[in-house]
């Protein structure tokens, strides 16, 4: 990543695809949760499984959006990059971008996430160290932008 957006790599296997041998359209979010999940815990030091279990929050999401712009088939190799486009009181914005290996772009989505309290369901407002490297993320992606 050295300052850049992270990207997840992955490559589409065959049970991903239905009968007419492109991917499944829910296997799309699939792959884009997947690499959310990646990046919460690799940059932002909260996985969450650890988040839920030793924290007591969990991070449900309210909003999905997606937009399918190209076929996947079994083989392609799919960067998904993620980008957070806004960090609020307690929700995170997030999108993300798949990006075949010959360059086009197959899907983008969009996710919105609150911490919320496990109790309660509710949400509170985010942890400081959390919403810290949410932030620093956000800045380093914007001054590589410059």
């Amino acid at each position: 990543m050295e300052g850049g957006v992270f990207t997840h790599r992955r490559r589409v296997h065959f049970g991903d695809s239905d009968a007419a041998r492109i991917v499944y359209t829910p296997r799309f979010l699939e792959y884009a949760m997947e690499a959310l999940e990646v990046f919460m815990a690799d940059v932002i030091g909260y996985d969450w499984y650890t988040i839920n279990k030793e924290h007591g929050f969990g991070t449900p999401f309210v909003k999905i959006g997606m937009e399918i712009k190209a076929p996947l088939r079994p083989g392609n190799r799919v960067d998904i990059s993620v980008l957070v486009d806004k960090v609020g009181g307690s929700s995170i914005h997030f999108r993300t971008i798949g990006t075949r290996g010959d360059g086009v772009v197959a899907f983008e989505t969009s996710f919105v996430c609150v911490v919320a309290d496990q109790e309660k369901v509710k949400a509170v407002p985010m942890p400081g160290p959390m919403r810290a490297r949410l932030e620093a993320y956000r800045a380093r992606l914007a001054e590589a932008a410059e």
